[in-house]
């Protein structure tokens, strides 16, 4: 997050009973009570995004819980619900519990970083498919084609698979949102290069290329109608962290292509 150092000093000598400094003055920089305030105000504004951003892939995390439950009666002999989707969703449940970890990590002051620690590494070729098993249902419910397309022998990227999990469904929920009935999404993912390219397509109206960095702030939308998300900036978060690109482009005869690149584990 950035901040501004001087309203940031500014705050945190009215939170801490002080006078503000005069239009033009700078506050002592080397009090060490209106130090601590200002990391203090910096922590809990990075509680305050990281909460929201919890609360929104939680929702996100419950879509396979409740799709099993909503399946179970009508299914609940049926080997590949018990099996893999019971395994999904289940995983889902610890993917929602670490991210409430983190919070609360950070809450405490703990440093936050989706890659930190050491360099971390996943399945790729795993992260897709479980996506496309979580959104699989959303989108036939509303008379979409969900198609998958994964490279053979896939590198691993440099980045945790929650947070690669947290990037696709991120960008796939948004792309069955966007995508209207009798269209098709598409996820894929090959070999770039040095880099691992993950391509999330849908058949929406698109975005605007004076848009196309806007779509990852926090709570913007192209739609008056309809208030934005976290999701992209989410995602721009986590891929820019593991030092990759998100960006967004056109689709072949219409909608919005998202392409991500990640730098793979050498």
């Amino acid at each position: 997050m950035e901040h501004d150092a001087t309203e940031l000093r500014a705050a945190a000598q009215a939170v801490a009973g002080r006078r503000a400094p005069r239009r033009g003055a700078e506050p002592a920089a080397d009090d060490p009570r209106l130090d601590a305030e200002l990391r203090r105000l910096d922590r809990l504004a990075g509680v305050g995004l990281l909460a929201a951003e919890a609360a929104h892939e939680v929702r996100n995390a419950l879509t396979a819980v409740k799709t099993f439950l909503q399946l179970l009666p009508s299914r609940g002999d049926d080997p590949e619900l018990r099996g893999p989707f019971l395994a999904l969703a289940s995983e889902e449940v610890s993917r929602m519990e670490r991210l409430l970890d983190a919070l609360i990590e950070q809450a405490r002051g703990a440093a936050r970083g989706g890659n930190e620690g050491g360099a971390q590494s996943c399945d790729a070729a795993v992260a897709v498919q479980a996506v496309a098993q979580l959104v699989a249902r959303r989108a036939s419910e509303r008379g979409l084609h969900l198609a998958v397309e994964v490279a053979s022998d896939l590198p691993e990227p440099a980045i945790a698979g929650d947070a690669l999990r947290q990037v696709l469904l991120n960008l796939a929920l948004n792309a069955v949102e966007a995508t209207p009935t009798g269209g098709d999404v598409r996820l894929s993912a090959r070999t770039l290069g040095r880099a691992l390219e993950l391509s999330v397509e849908d058949r929406g109206p698109g975005v605007p290329p004076a848009l196309r960095q806007r779509v990852f702030e926090p709570w913007f939308s192209t739609n008056e109608e309809r208030p934005g998300g976290l999701g992209l900036a989410i995602a721009r978060r986590l891929v820019e962290d593991a030092g990759g690109t998100i960006a967004i482009g056109d689709r072949a005869q219409g909608g919005a292509r998202i392409r991500v690149r990640l730098p793979i584990v050498a």
